[in-house]
């Protein structure tokens, strides 16, 4: 059985991609799930926030190079990324298996047999955020409630329909997850509502909070669910209702499908 394949994206930088996409996989890795961490960001935030200095990561594996997967924890597995993607990215303009290149690596076997692929994304419509869309099923948006939370939510969409129609039938939004929320601003709570009024009932009905308690966890190189000091944390507690609420909402797309 192919795992669920579900990327985090917004053309927006600083939505909370990265921190999502760690989350929710140590959440779903707590379930015993077997999850594996994509970090296709040059920028390697999400490496940085798990590893030391890993090596051997999606570099290496989209250029056909020897490539190792640096275990996280148990049932938790990371494939790194690092500054030469973003070389990677324009040497690859041109090429004929420019955007189905992460698709193809993530259909080999051993990469198979994880239950749930998150895949981290940088924060632009390149040929690496399209590869990635062109890998998964499920498409979740990261948005945070500030004045310009819709700013390239447009193009983000308008991208996905292009790989829904030619590179990737299988893909769809799952939802919107609004992020860094206080709801001690009147500001945020009416753009909160713009969101739902735009998305309706893709938007995530939990919500992760604006707090300080997401890097200390970073720093401790561990999820928020398993920081000793922060586990019983409102932002703890939401993390895993997050995280049922996805796993809820993929059976639901999983029933759908079936019905269909």
């Amino acid at each position: 059985m192919s795992p669920h394949t579900l990327i985090f994206s917004n053309q927006k930088g600083g939505v909370g991609k990265t921190t999502l996409t760690r989350e929710l996989g140590f959440y779903l890795a707590s379930r015993d799930l077997a999850v594996l961490l994509v970090d296709c960001d040059p920028q390697g935030n999400l490496s940085k926030s798990l590893m030391d200095s890993p090596e051997g990561g999606l570099y290496e594996a989209l250029t056909g190079e020897p490539f190792q997967l640096a275990t996280v924890q148990e049932r938790l597995s990371l494939l790194s990324g690092d500054f030469r993607l973003a070389l990677l990215e324009k040497s690859l303009i041109g090429e004929i298996d420019a955007y189905s290149r992460l698709k193809d690596l993530l259909s080999q076997t051993d990469l198979s047999s994880f239950q749930f692929v998150l895949l981290d994304t940088p924060p632009s419509l390149g040929v690496l955020t399209v590869n990635a869309l062109a890998a998964a099923d499920h498409l979740v948006v990261p948005m945070n409630p500030s004045l310009y939370s819709m700013q390239g939510t447009n193009d983000l969409m308008r991208t996905v329909s292009k790989v829904h129609a030619n590179l990737n039938p299988s893909l769809s939004l799952l939802g919107v997850i609004v992020n860094a929320y206080d709801s001690v601003p009147t500001i945020t709570r009416q753009i909160r509502t713009e969101i739902e009024a735009s998305f309706g009932d893709k938007v995530f009905s939990t919500v992760l909070s604006k707090s300080i308690k997401l890097e200390e966890a970073i720093a401790s190189r561990r999820g928020v669910i398993h920081h000793a000091h922060l586990g019983a944390s409102r932002v703890a507690n939401e993390v895993k209702s997050l995280g049922q609420e996805l796993l809820a909402r993929l059976q639901a797309a999983a029933t759908a499908e079936a019905n269909s």
